[in-house]
C-alpha cells in the first residue's frame, strides 16, 4: 500500500496530466459529459481529478452497477453515495440520459497495443461496446501497471491514452 503523501502526489499529478490533454479542455469547457470512476485504496487516485474536471465545467459522471452494466450518473458536490456489494461508492440517482464525450477508466494493467486487464466482471468492456471510435478512451493505471502485453479476448476494447503519475502515453494519435 502507497502512503498517505504518495498518493497525494499521485493524485495531484494523475490530475495534472490529464487536465493538460486538449480533449479534455475542450470538453470542459463546452460543458460535455465526462465518464470517470472512483478509485479504491489500491488504485491510482481520482478523487482530485473527479473535483478538478468538475470545477472546470465538465458533466462529471460516475458508474454505478446495474445487474450486469454500468449506469452513469451525474455527480455534483449534493451527490448522495451507496455502497455497492464490492463495498464500493457509487452515486445515487437517476441515470444520465445520454453517451459520454470522454471516457476515464480504471485497469489493473495496460499493455503496448492498449489493451486493459479489467477485474474480471466484464462491466467496462460491455459499457466500451458502443462507443464510437472518436470518442477518446483514457485508462489511468500505475507505471508499473504497463506491460508489454496483457491477455486479451474478442470483445476486449482498446484505450487511446494511459495517464500514470509519472507520465501520459499516447497510444493513438488524434486527428
Amino acid at each position: 500500500m502507497r502512503s498517505d503523501s504518495t498518493q497525494q502526489g499521485d493524485a495531484l499529478r494523475i490530475a495534472e496530466h490529464v487536465m493538460d490533454l486538449e480533449e479534455i479542455h475542450l470538453a470542459c469547457e463546452e460543458g460535455l459529459p465526462i465518464a470517470c470512476y472512483v478509485s479504491r485504496m489500491d488504485e491510482p487516485p481520482t478523487q482530485e481529478l473527479r473535483e478538478q474536471l468538475f470545477d472546470a465545467g465538465a458533466t462529471l459522471l460516475l458508474p454505478r452497477i446495474d445487474g450486469e452494466d454500468l449506469v452513469w450518473v451525474q455527480v455534483t458536490p449534493e451527490t448522495e453515495w451507496v455502497k455497492n456489494r464490492w463495498n464500493i461508492d457509487e452515486p445515487a440517482g437517476s441515470t444520465f440520459d445520454g453517451t459520454p464525450s470522454i471516457w476515464i477508466i480504471p485497469g489493473l494493467a495496460i499493455d503496448a497495443d492498449g489493451y486493459r486487464l479489467g477485474q474480471g466482471g466484464g462491466y467496462y468492456d460491455r459499457a466500451l461496446q458502443n462507443v464510437p471510435a472518436d470518442l477518446p478512451i483514457i485508462a489511468i493505471v500505475f507505471e508499473d501497471e504497463v506491460m508489454e502485453e496483457v491477455p486479451r479476448e474478442e470483445h476486449d476494447h482498446r484505450v487511446d491514452i494511459v495517464v500514470t503519475p509519472e507520465r501520459v502515453r499516447w497510444l493513438s494519435m488524434p486527428d
